[in-house]
């Protein structure tokens, strides 16, 4: 995680907007889904689409050590097996699509997920749509270091205030799309 957390909540549409939180911190909530479907990079075009990796629980770890930063933009969403035990596969789903949108959508169904974000320079700018609030918290719960500030968990999930926690302290804070005009106030 970064040096602060920047952090907000629209319950209606199911999804939370962060700044600070990088994709490292978010394995391991991940660690008891069997997977993740990942798009690096951009969107991609029709004429050149978009790379996805369909991902097993055991090489998660390994992504905290890539630099995803450089990485630009990226999406993913986690999955659980189907009935037969067997990961998606993306023939069977239309993975590329449903990564790809950027309005308000929750976890895909077809992929019995929780989870489905959107992430710009990991660690800047993550959108993060879910199915149940209670996984929300326990990831949250998981990566905001204590030195980082107290979160308040109930305030945070009415949705009311936008939050930045830096070096203990929690203030209020504008609830916005633009986080360079947050961190820009701010860092």
């Amino acid at each position: 995680m970064r040096h602060y957390l920047y952090i907000w909540h629209d319950p209606a549409e199911r999804m939370l907007i962060a700044s600070g939180i990088e994709f490292k911190d978010v394995i391991p909530a991940l660690l008891d889904a069997d997977g993740i479907v990942l798009r690096k990079g951009s969107a991609g075009t029709a004429s050149k689409p978009a790379v996805y990796q369909v991902l097993a629980r055991q090489p998660l770890a390994a992504l905290a050590h890539e630099d995803m930063y450089a990485w630009g933009s990226h999406a993913w969403a986690d999955w659980q097996e189907d009935c037969q035990g067997k990961p998606p596969a993306s023939r069977d789903l239309d993975v590329a699509a449903m990564l790809d949108h950027r309005g308000a959508l929750g976890p895909l169904p077809a992929l019995r997920s929780r989870f489905l974000a959107f992430a710009h320079d990991d660690g800047w700018y993550l959108k993060l749509l879910y199915a149940a609030w209670d996984d929300v918290a326990a990831l949250l719960a998981g990566a905001i270091p204590p030195a980082l500030g107290a979160l308040d968990m109930d305030a945070l999930q009415q949705g009311g205030d936008g939050y930045w926690l830096q070096n203990g302290a929690l203030q209020v804070e504008l609830k916005t799309h633009d986080i360079d005009s947050v961190l820009n106030r701010r860092l």
